[in-house]
């Protein structure tokens, strides 16, 4: 999350200040206001449907926001009803704060079987509403003194693949161009400009209403999947702090760059396994205390689905193994970080993962790796394949140089110890490998060289 240069005039408090939310009667634009109003901001709310309207303001006066919150029933791809709100907003307060520009039109078709209509008036709900906001919120801003613009955007305005509706992307990426370019010039006043890009969020009428969940690519089932909370309060986070872009998950940025590295691999990958099959209507559940993920297991079985598919028919090929190393691993890397080892790549493809901590050979500095790894013994064997590349990866060295080591997995960080396992014992380790995925023995054997295998037993107390 990138903040702006001008971190100084970051608010501290949100008490008392004047909010607009668009589309803030549902979904994150509900979440957001009410966040907003919890945190003691006056809210003003846009929205198109009197339903939503109604059943929001029942939502909110159950949870003691009701005197905080103000609802305008607008049609946001209606300029002239927009201004007029915005005008009507700023003239029964005598400013306006912070302009949310959240509200979307959200069906999901095929260019072919959507309507040139619902089409441009995705473009025109999203897009030219916020221009027409922001040229409308911005003089009134800049004779106050200050002001905060949000606009919503998304992970489908980045990376573009199968599933998101043509007019929908375009949108959201409209949104993305517009609203970098505008912090850009307007970087060094005191109006602040921020970009929120969401991935997959669960539980909203997104979902149950507007978009089938089967329009999602299955990868995305094992992908982290937000609630409209945890956007809002990283929105929040965003405000108080003055951040440019906020992405969230935080996954996302590592994504954003596997697909600008190879953005013709990441839809062949995800054009796996066909559409999804979860229900994002449904709010996604989330590990807890008491049902954490799984750590290691007394054994492990071979995966199946798409896991085995990807892992036996993809990840051989010579440009496969490029796309990982570069797009791939970065993502695991901080999708590990972010959880704490409680979601990986591997580990929602079916296969055991863990975060490795070693100390550099040479430099000394840490070092963390996510790795694939087989249970053996009371602990974890790990292979330095480098995905058959002819040199031994960085992180096999640095465990042979100093072998004592840390491991994150299921939100634990524990101290290990590494052995160079050799014999018999490594013979056992590669057939559970080769059961993991027979890929391992092209990468052998385009190496040229003997795979380093580690077993990685928990250090002693005081170790």
């Amino acid at each position: 999350m990138r903040k702006n240069s001008n971190p100084s005039a970051a608010p501290t408090t949100l008490r008392d200040k004047v909010c607009l939310v668009t589309g803030g009667a549902q979904g994150i634009g509900l979440a957001v206001t009410r966040t907003l109003a919890r945190h003691g901001a006056t809210v003003h709310v846009a929205e198109i449907s009197p339903d939503s309207l109604e059943k929001a303001a029942s939502v909110l006066e159950n949870a003691g926001l009701g005197p905080r919150v103000t609802f305008h029933h607008v049609d946001v791809s209606d300029r002239e009803a927009y201004e007029r709100c915005i005008a009507d907003v700023h003239a029964s307060t005598g400013r306006l704060d912070v302009l949310v520009n959240n509200a979307a039109f959200t069906q999901w078709r095929d260019v072919t079987d959507m309507s040139t209509e619902d089409a441009l008036l995705t473009m025109r709900t999203g897009y030219d509403a916020m221009v027409w906001a922001v040229k409308a919120a911005l003089p009134l801003m800049n004779a106050a003194g200050g002001g905060h613009i949000v606009n919503m955007g998304s992970a489908a305005g980045v990376v573009f693949v199968k599933g998101p509706s043509a007019a929908y992307a375009a949108t959201k990426a409209a949104i993305n161009a517009y609203t970098q370019i505008l912090a850009g010039e307007l970087a060094r006043t005191p109006v602040h400009v921020m970009l929120v890009r969401p991935g997959t969020v669960g539980g909203t009428e997104f979902f149950s209403r507007h978009v089938p969940s089967q329009r999602m690519p299955r990868i995305a089932d094992f992908m982290p999947v937000s609630t409209p909370q945890q956007i809002a309060d990283a929105l929040i986070d965003g405000l108080l702090h003055r951040r440019e872009i906020v992405d969230t998950p935080g996954y996302l940025p590592a994504m954003y760059r596997a697909y600008a590295l190879a953005p013709r691999t990441l839809r062949t990958l995800t054009a796996l396994g066909g559409p999804a099959r979860r229900n994002y209507a449904a709010p996604a559940p989330r590990p807890t205390a008491d049902h954490p993920s799984p750590g290691p297991q007394a054994g492990n079985a071979a995966p199946s689905g798409l896991a085995y598919r990807v892992m036996n028919k993809i990840g051989p090929a010579r440009w496969a193994g490029a796309v990982m190393r570069t797009a791939m691993v970065p993502l695991d890397l901080t999708l590990q970080k972010k959880t704490t080892g409680r979601l990986s790549v591997g580990r929602g493809l079916g296969i055991d993962s863990l975060l490795l901590h070693t100390t550099g050979a040479r430099t000394g500095q840490p070092r963390s790796t996510p790795l694939f790894y087989v249970a053996h013994k009371d602990g974890h064997a790990v292979i330095g394949s480098n995905f058959g590349l002819a040199h031994h990866p960085a992180w096999t060295t640095n465990l042979i140089k100093h072998p004592h080591a840390t491991v994150t997995t299921a939100g634990r960080r524990t101290p290990v110890h590494a052995r160079l396992v050799e014999g018999p014992e490594r013979e056992e380790i590669w057939n559970k490998i080769l059961t993991l995925s027979a890929g391992y023995q092209t990468y052998s054997d385009r190496s040229g060289r003997t795979l380093r295998i580690f077993h990685l037993e928990p250090a002693p107390p005081g170790a």
